[in-house]
């Protein structure tokens, strides 16, 4: 059954976007109730009433994936544009394949809690942010470890709640997708999160969370994708670099994968060496290159906590350098927006300390520093 979005938007006098719209299971048009229905990565979601009906007000201007989620039905995530003007019917398949195989993968024995503890690693982190963020519903979680392949797969019978006591954030995140590869320790994870802020106990709770989310955005991939998208990387205190990256014939035992060499180039380069306007839309822009880019963000210094992972010296016994990241496109472009969004979000792929940053490090996208 394709999935199928029509939808309505209203206009109040101070310009407020407004979508409403109703859930239906799509085998026979009753309504799914109670429904989670939000803009993923933003702060703006809520719950469908019994009759699958519900109201998303005070929406930001832009493109965002509109996601609809319930246990027991396939996640529906469609992008949208807000300022659009038609009726909203989300229709969702039932999902009992899913729902029998994740009963079967259910064990909580020694195993899936080494996996538990490798996951949490991987996906929540393992910066100052993450000793303050914990999973809610651990035992919504399953695991797969295949060995033959190096591989863990893993995934979620329910959405994940997630309370990020250091920047102040509950998400609800609908995790779609979690594979890591042991021989080349790449971690891939793809889902739908929604933010809701924290009623913090006291004014100097609330001034915590405020710095702690500046220092987050600081220096972020979001930060960076934003100051790509205004052509101020440099000002913002970003230098980009290429790196060239040579393919070796020789394979290593543990991994049998292809070794390779990386070359610098030291001299920097403008944003506008990775951007390029899209014909298709004034408001969206490219971003394509080849081999990799390293990104370094001069105005911070490494995290001890990064520095103790990936140094082979403890972090106390020389200077911290600054946050250096690389970036490597798997797929042709990206295209990224004013607020730092890009899609396709697994089109690339962040090594460095970008890739170490993971779920407690992150903000909504309609967060402004």
């Amino acid at each position: 059954m394709k999935t199928v979005f029509l939808l309505f938007i209203a206009f109040t006098a101070h310009a407020q976007i407004i979508l409403k719209g109703r859930v239906v299971n799509a085998a026979n048009e009753q309504p799914v109730p109670f429904c989670s229905v939000f803009l993923a990565n933003t702060t703006k979601g809520t719950t469908a009433d019994e009759n699958g009906n519900f109201t998303l007000t005070n929406l930001p201007d832009g493109r965002y994936d509109l996601v609809a989620s319930s246990v027991g039905f396939e996640t529906v995530a469609a992008p949208i544009q807000t300022k659009q003007t038609a009726p909203l019917l989300i229709k969702m398949n039932a999902n009992a394949t899913q729902l029998a195989e994740v009963q079967v993968k259910a064990n909580r024995g020694p195993e899936w809690l080494a996996n538990l503890e490798q996951f949490t690693k991987l996906f929540i982190g393992t910066s100052k942010n993450a000793r303050d963020c914990k999973i809610l519903n651990t035992n919504a979680l399953w695991f797969e470890d295949k060995p033959d392949s190096l591989m863990l797969v893993g995934g979620a019978r329910e959405p994940l709640e997630i309370e990020n006591s250091a920047l102040g954030y509950r998400i609800h995140y609908v995790l779609t997708q979690f594979v890591y590869d042991y021989g080349s320790r790449y971690v891939s994870y793809l889902g739908y999160p929604v933010f809701e802020a924290m009623t913090a106990r006291s004014n100097a709770q609330e001034k915590r969370w405020q710095k702690s989310r500046r220092d987050a955005f600081s220096g972020s991939s979001m930060h960076f994708m934003r100051a790509l998208y205004a052509g101020m990387t440099e000002q913002q205190g970003f230098v980009i670099q290429r790196i060239i990256e040579r393919k070796d014939s020789t394979k290593t035992r543990l991994t049998n994968r292809v070794k390779t060499d990386r070359y610098l180039i030291k001299d920097p380069l403008p944003g506008s060496f990775l951007l390029d306007t899209d014909s298709s839309s004034a408001q969206l822009a490219r971003v394509q290159f080849d081999n990799l880019v390293q990104v370094t963000y001069r105005l911070e210094k490494e995290a001890p906590e990064y520095r103790n992972e990936h140094s082979f010296q403890q972090a106390s016994t020389f200077a911290p350098p600054p946050q250096t990241s690389i970036m490597r496109l798997v797929q042709p472009y990206v295209l990224i927006e004013a607020n730092g969004n890009y899609y396709n979000p697994l089109g690339i792929v962040f090594e460095g300390y970008w890739g170490w940053e993971k779920i407690a490090d992150m903000l909504p996208f309609t967060y402004e520093p």
